[in-house]
């Protein structure tokens, strides 16, 4: 693990990375002079183009931004993988300028490539981050996956589909390349949410949900993922707190059968919320559920 101080300036680093590798792309748009309109086509298409690639490196840095914002020490072998990604999302600039010419289908290629490489490497970086947090390695490993798994593979799907596409339309496949990054703007916070709530939950829920089938566990997510997003938004306000919870336990007896006192014992921290009458402690790490331990 590296200490605190150096996973800040690792933060820092990567920012002002980004920072400068979206500065380099805004200055290869063209700035030739618009005298009888002549060239004024060409800067919009090479707008559009800068578009696309901006929305992939700002979408890459929110998500980093969303995920080492939860851990305030990384293991030492994620900062190879860091500069790994910074290395490649470095080449975005490259390619920006060379479709800023003329959209053609090796360039369209090798930018989907890029593209899954970056989406490789940004996932091997949260996994093995989100796995740190757990001491069941095993266990979190198959929460992640119920979790992000979905998501993961209908991205490379994606991709994969936008590059077959690519052969015959490379200037439409270029521009539907923005549409991923801006799903994945959309299904983060939601994905970060869901995993917390999971995260909360004692050893014996996270067990039951385990053994919930794919249709359960997404509603129960969904469930989730709502019941944080109202909670925190009571800021610090019990009764909202508390309303929030009575909403989440109501659904989830009428959705997925499964009553109040077991989502009680599956979420300590909220139960020690309501025995002390403190707000805004269901973001605290629970106490272990120790109730299948003996």
């Amino acid at each position: 693990m590296i200490s605190k101080d150096l996973k800040n300036r690792l933060d820092t680093f990567i920012d002002a990375i980004i920072a400068i590798i979206i500065t380099i792309m805004v200055l290869e748009l063209p700035a030739k002079s618009w005298q009888n309109h002549v060239h004024i086509t060409d800067f919009f298409l090479a707008v559009g183009v800068y578009a696309v690639s901006f929305c992939f490196v700002a979408n890459v840095w929110y998500q980093q931004a969303t995920l080492f914002s939860t851990v305030k020490r990384i293991p030492r072998r994620i900062v190879i993988w860091e500069f790994i990604l910074v290395f490649l999302l470095s080449l975005v600039p490259a390619l920006t300028r060379l479709m800023s010419g003329d959209v053609e289908i090796l360039s369209v290629e090798i930018y989907g490539a890029l593209y899954l490489l970056v989406i490789t490497v940004f996932r091997i970086i949260s996994r093995t981050i989100v796995h740190q947090q757990a001491r069941n390695k095993a266990e979190m490993q198959r929460i992640y996956t119920s979790i992000y798994g979905t998501h993961n593979l209908e991205n490379v799907l994606m991709i994969a589909a936008i590059m077959v596409l690519a052969i015959f339309f490379p200037k439409a496949a270029y521009v539907l390349y923005i549409a991923i990054p801006i799903r994945s703007f959309f299904t983060i916070d939601s994905d970060a949410r869901e995993l917390t709530g999971i995260q909360q939950m004692g050893t014996t829920g996270r067990h039951d949900y385990l053994r919930m089938n794919r249709e359960q566990q997404m509603k129960f997510r969904r469930l989730v993922g709502e019941f944080i997003r109202e909670s925190r938004g009571a800021h610090g306000n019990t009764a909202a707190t508390k309303a929030a919870w009575e909403k989440f336990s109501t659904a989830a007896q009428q959705e997925l059968k499964i009553d109040p006192a077991t989502l009680n014992q599956w979420f300590t921290a909220f139960q020690q919320v309501k025995k002390n009458g403190k707000a805004g402690t269901t973001a605290k790490r629970p106490t272990p559920d120790r109730s299948r331990q003996s």
